[in-house]
């Protein structure tokens, strides 16, 4: 076998009669080692693939990271497939896929009935016969999920979540318990395990809220939904980064200010560049652009806004794939940028959103950020921005900005 041909092997789903070719988004080189899926992925998929094949019962794919489970199904079952993530990553990655499958497939006869449904709104969850999870790393995004699912399903419902059998402990179990009433974990298969559960529970005993909050020195209330980082308290890195944020006139023109949030997150940021404009008697308008991959995280930011009487400024939300196809100029862009995506430690998301904001700077505009100090973001500005110049360093964290 040539090298080539082994390198392009690792894209190819090993599922002998699911012939896919799967892809991670954004689309990496042929040489990456990373696949985009897992074992539980598979497990999951197959196993699903034998309940639903019979009755071609209505089915929900709950947190597929990049498609592979979606596609499997719909390339080996006929029932009514809806897909919902939070993440606009999966969305995109799903899409990727089942495009590049329908054109290139290598079986012939292989066609992809049409999904049911695409969500990103976990509200927007509704009643189906089949529920699949892949179970996420956040115990209160898993929870969400549950809460959601025991209030709209019927009562004959099944829902079967797969995960790593390292990540499948008593907490996730005990999860499942609350919500339904019969739950039985599986044997691990290649590391990995599968969690089916029948039956709701007439009344789960709870303490699970979609919001939490907690409050900023400032008195600031900021708004998390459950899959929002950093949801129970503040992060150290915003922590660190908060003082340096443009915050007095001459930070803000005259006229208009354009600051984009990228990761926005719970709109901490926004918030307390809001504040501080409104505090310090700042001219012009400030508009907030708000953006992350997760639809929780913007819908966290907006309510954060609002909630802290910051209305007067103009609130712009985009629950997109870092910058792309934004033609709008920023005058500030904030950041704090993500070095994983989902359980893998990346920079590319990094490097994705330096040189989109080189692209989205208006003449004069400035990016400012917060890293951690070992990973060496310094560099990688001075690569793609004429200045990049430091701003505050301690132990752990430093903050750059670049223009």
């Amino acid at each position: 076998m040539s090298n080539s041909s082994m390198l392009q092997n690792n894209h190819v789903y090993p599922v002998e009669d699911c012939p896919l070719t799967l892809w991670r988004f954004p689309k990496q080189s042929e040489t990456s080692p990373l696949q985009a899926w897992d074992s539980a992925d598979i497990l999951l998929a197959n196993t699903a693939e034998q309940i639903i094949s019979q009755t071609s019962a209505s089915t929900l794919v709950i947190n597929d990271q990049f498609g592979a489970i979606t596609l499997h199904l719909q390339s080996l079952t006929s029932a009514p497939i809806s897909f919902y993530s939070d993440s606009k990553i999966a969305h995109l990655a799903y899409q990727q896929n089942l495009t590049l499958n329908s054109e290139n497939s290598p079986k012939a006869d292989l066609i992809f009935k049409p999904l049911n449904n695409s969500i990103n709104d976990l509200n927007k969850i509704s009643a189906e016969q089949v529920y699949l999870i892949k179970i996420p790393k956040n115990l209160d995004f898993l929870e969400a999920i549950l809460a959601q699912i025991h209030q709209v399903a019927p009562e004959d419902a099944q829902i079967i979540a797969s995960a790593k059998a390292s990540d499948i402990n008593n907490k996730v179990v005990k999860l499942f318990n609350r919500y339904f009433k019969q739950v039985d974990v599986s044997l691990a298969t290649k590391k990995s395990r599968t969690i089916h559960a029948t039956g709701k529970q007439a009344s789960p005993y709870s303490s699970y809220s979609y919001w939490k909050t907690w409050q900023l020195d400032n008195g600031l209330t900021i708004y998390n939904a459950p899959n929002v980082f950093s949801r129970n308290s503040l992060d150290i890195g915003a922590a660190f980064f908060l003082p340096h944020l443009p915050a007095k006139p001459n930070d803000f023109n005259s006229t208009k200010t354009d600051v984009f949030d990228l990761a926005c997150g719970n709109g901490i940021l926004s918030a307390y560049i809001a504040s501080s404009f409104q505090q310090n008697n700042c001219a012009g308008e400030l508009v907030l652009h708000l953006f992350d991959e997760s639809y929780m995280a913007i819908e966290s930011a907006v309510k954060t806004i609002e909630a802290n009487d910051l209305s007067y400024v103009q609130i712009k939300p985009n629950w997109n794939d870092c910058l792309s196809d934004v033609k709008d100029k920023a005058d500030w862009i904030v950041c704090n940028p993500p070095f994983h995506q989902q359980k893998t430690i990346t920079d590319h998301i990094a490097m994705q959103m330096f040189n989109d904001s080189q692209r989205c700077l208006a003449k004069g505009g400035k990016l400012i950020i917060v890293g951690n100090a070992h990973l060496g973001y310094s560099k990688r500005l001075k690569d793609i921005f004429a200045d990049c110049e430091l701003v505050a360093q301690d132990k752990r964290f430093v903050v750059l900005k670049a223009e």
